[in-house]
This record gives C-alpha cells, structure tokens and sequence, in this order.
C-alpha cells in the first residue's frame, strides 16, 4: 500500500488557497512511497514545505507562505497556511495513517 492512499479523500474546508495544491503535491510525491510512521510523515510534510516555500512550517499564529507554483487566482493565492496545516492537515493525516 502506498502512501498517497491517506490522501485520497480532500478535506472539505483549507485555510488559503493554496492548500488543495500543497496537498495535490505531496499526494502526487506520495504515489510513490510505502507507508511511514507518523512522526516520519510530519517531518517529511515540513520538510517539503521548506523545500517550496524557503521558510519553516510552524504552528505560529498567522504564518504562511506564498508558493508562486500554487497560485493560480485570487486574493490568497498560492498562500499555504501554517496554522490550518499544523492544526488541521498533519493530525488529519496522521490519523489516517494511525487507522491504516
């Protein structure tokens, strides 16, 4: 079983724009990746946030990043949101994974 199997079902609320596309991505990377530990995934999703955005993905309050690849219209786009991440797309995975 692959990894991009946690990803399959699209959560139905993102914090900015670019959130489905940050997601699309690492669905995409994890096609081709067998299942981890949960500690691995967070550390793997952090560390392809830093990859395309330059900057460190933390649960501080307000931080994003613009992601020039994800914008594609609108007032926040291209813009991840570190908050929704940390506090809604990381644990959602991470359960997933759990349930696995």
């Amino acid at each position: 079983m692959k990894l991009s199997k946690i990803f399959e079902e699209k959560p139905k609320q993102w914090g900015f724009r670019g959130d489905p596309y940050f997601w699309n991505h690492l669905k995409g990377l994890a096609e081709n990746m067998d299942m981890i530990s949960p500690d691995e995934l967070e550390d793997w999703i952090k560390k392809e946030y830093r990859s395309l955005s330059g900057k460190a993905l933390t649960n501080e309050y307000g931080d994003f990043a613009v992601i020039k690849q994800f914008a594609h219209g609108g007032m926040s786009s291209g813009g991840v949101d570190n908050e929704w991440w940390m506090n809604e797309g990381i644990p959602l995975l991470k359960s997933r994974l759990t349930k696995l």
